[in-house]
């Protein structure tokens, strides 16, 4: 059972979908799993499969848009890291509010840029007990910017200071259309394959948060972890390759695990026997670290 829930994350509404096991039983306090999704996306874009699968196996689940995105307030288009960790921290304080959910037993999951989020966010707020992420990268400087020369890095630091400097001094914020950031092609690819579908998509953003993502830098909070994380990658991710996983999990406390998923690209992982492979893992995972029953872990 599924059924659209609201919000407030700093004065805008969020809107979201929470997902009700079909067995849940009046007055039960159960886990339940916030998943957060990726670069511009939406909460009805490949997160519903997960979603349905921890569902489905006696987790609540919930997913929302970010401010700025889908049906949620917000200046449109808008993704700065910050406030979409907020984002995240007050939809963990909704689910606490929830009298299904057992607010002892909270786990949050996060696929690619809404990974790296995430590891943020379990940085930050104690209440996050379990964390499994995928195709997540650490550090969004060394994604961005690891395969340019020097003279690209130049100038794209040229662009930004512009940029930026025009925006303090005259009020004028470049805003480009998402497809003119995607760089790789496997979200070229899937974008236009996409867009119709979803033309909530269609959307433009600041060119600025080419400079706030290269700010992100998740891997920082991994010190501050002592939670169990489960970390995903596909081996042949162009996105976020997969060393940045390895270098997540080098860097992260234990418990933790690392599983690279054998010949997938960064969108293959969402259907079929990939999705099956990644999320065997985490449901597993789950099931480890916020068991049903009563008690705190």
């Amino acid at each position: 059972m599924k059924k659209n829930v609201e919000f407030y994350s700093e004065g805008s509404l969020v809107k979201g979908i929470l997902y009700l096991p079909d067995n849940y039983k009046e007055n039960e306090k159960i886990p339940a799993i916030l998943l957060c999704h990726g670069f511009a996306g939406v909460k009805e874009l490949l997160l519903p499969n997960y979603a349905e699968e921890f569902c489905e196996n006696g987790f609540i689940a919930l997913t929302f848009d970010y401010r700025g995105f889908g049906e949620s307030e917000g200046q449109p288009g808008k993704l700065s890291p910050p406030a979409q960790i907020t984002d995240i921290r007050n939809a963990i304080t909704f689910l606490q509010s929830l009298p299904e959910v057992d607010p002892n037993k909270l786990g949050l999951w996060g696929t690619s840029f809404g990974g790296a989020n995430a590891i943020a966010a379990a940085g930050l707020d104690k209440r996050i007990k379990c964390l499994s992420i995928q195709l997540a990268f650490g550090d969004g400087e060394r994604v961005i910017t690891g395969n340019l020369s020097t003279e690209e890095k130049e100038k794209l630091n040229t662009t930004i200071m512009k940029i930026w400097t025009r925006a303090v001094t005259q009020n004028k914020m470049m805003q480009v259309p998402i497809h003119k950031v995607l760089t790789d092609e496997q979200s070229i690819e899937f974008y236009n394959k996409t867009v119709d579908k979803h033309p909530e998509l269609n959307i433009k953003i600041p060119f600025l948060t080419i400079m706030e993502t290269m700010e992100h830098k998740p891997e920082k909070y991994l010190e501050s972890i002592h939670i169990p994380i489960l970390i995903i990658a596909a081996e042949n991710d162009k996105v976020n390759p997969k060393e940045e996983s390895e270098t997540l999990y080098q860097k992260a406390n234990e418990p933790k695990e690392l599983h690279i998923v054998k010949g997938a690209s960064h969108y293959e992982i969402y259907e079929g026997e990939f999705f099956k492979e990644a999320a065997a893992k985490q449901l597993a995972w789950f099931n480890k670290y916020l068991p049903h029953g009563m008690g705190d872990i």
